[in-house]
């Protein structure tokens, strides 16, 4: 589908009513005197994706004048886990894979703020899983086993982002990428041409001596213009040497 299409501002008038297809959800956006009726149901009930109950709900706004409706795409607002399948780094060696993430997607009126958002909309429903101990793990979402090693070759339907996953192994070992987390509240999405890509997630791998995480811009991924089409959900920084720790105690860890 054309992203950009869905992304514009989209002006409606009071007592009208616009219907915007989001994937296989049908938003129906009706502008009323003082606020906004929004309207979401399955527009493909005969595939097999099956959407979140956020997904298809009805309710009304109050907002105000604006006549504005503005959608952005957000990274789901749990973490990733990706399921490795015989995906081995020797020592000393890097390897960088592309994954696929299905996009969500923020309703605002007027301005793209936080104080504006109306309702996020998940076209695709994500398996929950745990990372970590059963102590000390974490909620996620399951992301699959798919990955690639070349970007050119992604074929992606215009909801989803590719994310560039780099890994260094500088341990004395191999390297098995069993269980992989990546932490969506720290990337940022960028408008690459036509399509959107992620920061680069960036891994050294030490062994017992830890290791580190980092997301970053890159030319080579993400274009030569800066263009930032959502900002990370995490703007504090907080707690980021306790998240790369976690996150390469269980990088190897199976299920």
């Amino acid at each position: 589908m054309n992203i950009s299409e869905l992304l514009k501002k989209h002006k409606i008038m009071p007592g009208e009513t616009q219907l915007i297809n989001i994937g296989c959800v049908q938003l129906s956006a009706t502008r009323e005197a003082e606020g906004w009726r929004l309207v979401t149901t399955d527009n493909c009930p005969d595939d097999d994706i099956h959407l979140s109950e956020e997904a298809t709900l009805a309710d009304y706004f109050q907002t105000g004048k604006s006549n504005s409706l503005l959608i952005a795409p957000a990274l789901p607002a749990k973490p990733l886990v990706f399921k490795g399948t015989g995906l081995n780094v020797l020592p000393g060696h890097s390897i960088t894979l592309f994954l696929k993430i299905p996009l969500a997607f923020q309703i605002y009126f007027s301005k793209i703020q936080p104080e504006n958002l109306l309702r996020e909309i998940a076209y695709q429903r994500l398996s929950n899983t745990w990372f970590g101990e059963p102590d000390s793990g974490e909620p996620a979402f399951a992301l699959g086993s798919e990955y690639f090693l070349n970007m050119d070759e992604i074929v992606i339907n215009g909801l989803e982002a590719i994310c560039p996953v780099s890994i260094r192994n500088s341990s004395n070992a191999i390297l098995m990428v069993q269980r992989l987390i990546i932490r969506t509240e720290n990337i940022t999405l960028y408008k690459n041409d036509d399509k959107i890509v992620t920061s680069v997630v960036q891994i050294e791998h030490k062994g017992e001596e830890g290791g580190s995480v980092e997301y970053h811009y890159s030319k080579i991924f993400n274009g030569e213009k800066q263009e930032i089409m959502a900002k990370p959900r995490n703007t504090s920084g907080n707690s980021l040497l306790n998240i790369n720790f976690h996150f390469i105690k269980n990088i190897y860890r199976s299920e």
